[in-house]
């Protein structure tokens, strides 16, 4: 672990070799995930268990090679990689890379293999973050920082799903964006008190305050989520970067009733992550998502990929064009 450009190395490994049940992958693209530079740094002082790992989760790429289970039509369709390397040795980051079949969905022919690199744990975060025991239609949302990737597709789908949506950001520029992909009231949290921002929710809502909260930051945030849901709404957090061991106040959540989800999309396979892969798809199809922004590197800049991603200021998506 440690700076980017010192532990990135480029090596060369074996042609990796598949299961029954598995597909081999010529990947197209790597992309980097919060999660890659945090494990890659050593965050929080993990350290790997490894002598190494090929890193990233997700990507796209195209199957070259097929299991003795698999169906044979699987062969040579470009496919973008759905939680098959979850805190595995081997990641998307590789000329090749084998997965379960169940691991990968397919790629329409309107989304390039760019964008659908960067889409797996983003578009799986944000629809468990959305749907999970919720029907988003005529409910009010406050989704912070609406110009990450991952509150970027959180707020299109609650308005595709019938809901308003709340958010935050810290410039103009992240106004813009948000603005754009259909939020209905954006607060620029640098530029307003707390009470401020509760006031405009506050006035916003009527008076009904929030029925979801879906939170990038929950240890920045602790004390402002439970002066915005109404009684028994739900936040789902999936992130604390700031503060990884907030002070949590009990008795300003617990007057409401307010349950709160932790958020590993990962972590529910099998019907969840197809239904989510199916709906994902069919927005893919239609056109009807706004993609971030994306910044692509060679192979051999990898270390400026993860550089990129660890950049505050930087607003996009960062991904590897593999050689």
């Amino acid at each position: 672990t440690g700076l980017a450009s010192e532990v990135l190395k480029v090596g060369s490994f074996e042609m990796p070799k598949i299961q029954e049940n598995d597909v081999l992958l010529k990947m197209q693209y790597s992309s980097v995930n919060p999660a890659d530079t945090k494990k890659r740094s050593g965050w929080l002082g993990a350290s790997l268990d490894k002598e190494f790992i090929i890193p990233h989760t997700d990507g796209a790429g195209q199957i070259v090679e097929i299991g003795k289970s698999v169906e044979k039509n699987f062969l040579n369709k470009m496919v973008w990689v759905f939680g098959g390397s979850k805190d595995a040795q081997f990641g998307t980051c590789a000329e090749y890379f084998p997965t379960n079949i169940e691991n990968v969905v397919e790629l329409p022919k309107e989304t390039t293999a760019s964008v659908a690199s960067c889409l797996g744990v983003p578009v799986a975060t944000a629809y468990y973050s959305v749907f999970s025991d919720n029907n988003p239609e005529n409910q009010i949302f406050f989704i912070t920082g609406g110009a990450g990737s991952v509150s970027h597709y959180a707020i299109q789908f609650a308005k595709l799903s019938g809901a308003k949506v709340i958010t935050t950001v810290s410039s103009d520029i992240k106004k813009e964006i948000c603005k754009n992909i259909g939020a209905d009231l954006i607060l620029n949290y640098r530029q307003l008190t707390e009470d401020e921002i509760v006031k405009q929710i506050i006035e916003f809502t009527k008076g009904n305050l929030v029925d979801r909260c879906i939170e990038v930051d929950f240890g920045f945030n602790v004390n402002l989520i439970p002066k915005i849901l109404r009684p028994n709404a739900t936040l789902a957090t999936y992130s604390c970067s700031s503060n990884p061991n907030p002070v949590f106040p009990y008795y300003m959540y617990a007057p409401k009733g307010i349950n709160i989800k932790i958020v590993q999309a990962f972590l529910h396979r099998n019907s969840f992550l197809s239904r989510c892969a199916d709906f994902v798809t069919n927005l893919l199809k239609k056109d009807n998502l706004i993609h971030p922004e994306i910044n692509s590197f060679s192979f051999d800049e990898t270390f400026k990929a993860h550089e990129a991603q660890e950049d505050t200021e930087i607003i996009a998506k960062s991904n590897i064009k593999i050689k």
